[in-house]
């Protein structure tokens, strides 16, 4: 229920955006666009299934690679349609479990694989923003260029304040955690969380290093696409703004919209990124391009999701799971 609410809510916004009329340039949108943004698609899912091949290999765990594919395009359909992407994890081991793979072999795979996208979002999105701070000046009223500076002086100096304080901050969120019970276990599960993360990018890190450069690759394969498919089509609507700054405003975005329970961000998400754009893209344009960005990071992986369900479900007796 909560699945068919978020692709709703992701279908409506759209409307509330722009006029029905706005929606008559989706006739004029060329057909080699459409196979461009499918093509992003399929391309994010291949770069989190060769990532996940390469783990599973190093663990022992050999499947054929159109499998993997198979199971990564599910997964991330679970990922969009469940509150927080909260089945995504338990599918994702659920699947390479029934695909003979032992509860160790599956945990290990599922964590690393969100510790080595934890690690790269974190890294990435500043660089991105630092990479479009000369860029998104040219595009920028001037009038606003010094607040711009200002905010990112702001953030730049509050981040740079927690960092130093970091040991004062630390003790005295002990001390309330210890305090108040709910958020003694909120910190507990954070620091088993944190624990995992080390312990999964320890074994990452010291792998072969051909292996490390494969993941970091595949990775990037993942993510790029994902999170760069706004930036094409603004541009190819007319469009130019810095990839770096458009990248990095949909990474925070869709994550943000994520926490608000709703599968897929629906229309929190939209409306977020019309509001960030609204000094570059009108209101109509901006309805035309969220329709298309959708279909590249939502409906056309929920359908490439779908075939790989009802393929892996075919062959389901193949495999026999693992025992420990």
């Amino acid at each position: 229920m909560l699945a068919v609410l978020g692709v709703g809510l992701a279908v409506g916004a759209p409307f509330i955006l722009g006029s029905h009329e706005s929606f008559a340039g989706l006739r004029t949108v060329p057909v080699h666009l459409f196979l461009a943004l499918a093509a992003s698609a399929a391309a994010s899912a291949l770069g989190k299934a060769g990532k996940q091949q390469l783990m599973q290999t190093a663990l022992g765990l050999r499947l054929p690679f159109v499998r993997t594919y198979g199971i990564a395009l599910v997964t991330d359909s679970a990922f969009l349609v469940s509150p927080l992407g909260a089945a995504g994890y338990g599918v994702n081991i659920g699947l390479l479990q029934r695909a003979g793979a032992s509860w160790a072999t599956a945990t290990t795979v599922v964590g690393a694989d969100q510790a080595l996208d934890l690690a790269f979002l974190t890294v990435a999105v500043p660089v991105a923003i630092a990479f479009s701070v000369g860029p998104l000046a040219l595009v920028v009223p001037k009038a606003n260029v010094p607040m711009v500076v200002g905010m990112l002086a702001g953030a730049a100096i509050v981040v740079g304040t927690l960092w130093a304080c970091r040991r004062k901050v630390a003790s005295v969120l002990d001390a309330l955690c210890g305090r108040i019970q709910w958020l003694g276990t909120l910190q507990a599960r954070w620091n088993t969380f944190r624990q995992s993360v080390r312990q999964q990018l320890g074994l990452l890190m010291t792998g072969p290093r051909h292996r490390f450069a494969g993941l970091l690759m595949f990775t990037a394969l993942q993510w790029l696409p994902r999170y760069g498919v706004l930036w094409f089509v603004l541009l190819e609507l007319g469009h130019r703004l810095p990839f770096g700054f458009v990248w990095a405003v949909q990474a925070v975005v869709l994550h943000a919209a994520l926490w608000t329970g709703i599968p897929a961000g629906g229309a929190a998400a939209d409306l977020a990124l019309a509001a960030a754009f609204a000094n570059w893209v009108p209101q109509d344009a901006m309805a035309l391009a969220l329709i298309l960005w959708r279909f590249a990071t939502l409906y056309f992986p929920l359908m490439l999701g779908a075939a790989a369900f009802v393929a892996l479900t075919w062959r389901r007796g193949s495999v026999m799971p693992a025992t420990e």
